[in-house]
C-alpha cells in the first residue's frame, strides 16, 4: 500500500468512526476524529503524485497542519482561509473542556465539504469493511 493510498484509507475510516461518534451523542472523540480525517486527507492530498508537483512544500510543512491547509488554500483547493483554524479552535475547545457544544451538523457538512476538495469523498463504506486493516 503506498503512503497516499493509507492516508486515503485513514482518512475515509476516521470519518466515519467521527460520523459514528457524532451519533452516539460522544462529540469529544466525534469532533476529534473529524479532524484526523482533515489531517489524513491533506496527506493524501499531497501525496498523489498529480498533485505532489504543484505545491511548493518543505519537510515541516507536512507536520504543521495549520500551514499545510494554507499552502493549499494558496493553491486554490480551498476557498475559506480561516475554515482550519475554526475547526481547529472547535477541537480545541472540546478537547480541553471536555464538554463543549457545537452544531455538530454544520461542523459535520463543513468537513465533509472539505474531504470532498482533497478527494477523499465520496466513497463506498462497503470499501471499509473489505480493507480496514490496522492502518492508522
Amino acid at each position: 500500500m503506498t503512503q497516499a493510498e493509507a492516508a486515503l484509507l485513514c482518512a475515509r475510516l476516521y470519518l466515519r468512526d467521527g460520523k459514528s461518534y457524532l451519533q452516539e451523542g460522544s462529540f469529544t472523540a466525534g469532533i476529534a476524529a473529524l479532524y484526523d480525517a482533515i489531517l489524513f486527507a491533506m496527506h493524501y492530498y499531497i501525496a498523489e503524485p498529480a498533485c505532489r508537483g504543484s505545491i511548493n512544500l518543505n519537510s515541516n510543512d507536512l507536520w504543521d497542519h495549520a500551514a499545510l491547509y494554507h499552502k493549499l488554500v494558496k493553491t486554490g483547493i480551498f476557498d475559506d482561509p480561516n475554515a482550519f483554524n475554526h475547526l481547529s479552535l472547535i477541537v480545541e475547545r472540546a478537547l480541553w473542556l471536555g464538554s463543549f457544544s457545537f452544531d455538530t451538523d454544520f461542523v459535520l457538512a463543513e468537513v465533509e465539504k472539505m474531504l470532498s476538495k482533497l478527494g477523499v469523498m465520496p466513497f463506498n463504506e462497503s470499501i471499509l469493511q473489505s480493507e480496514s486493516i490496522a492502518v492508522c
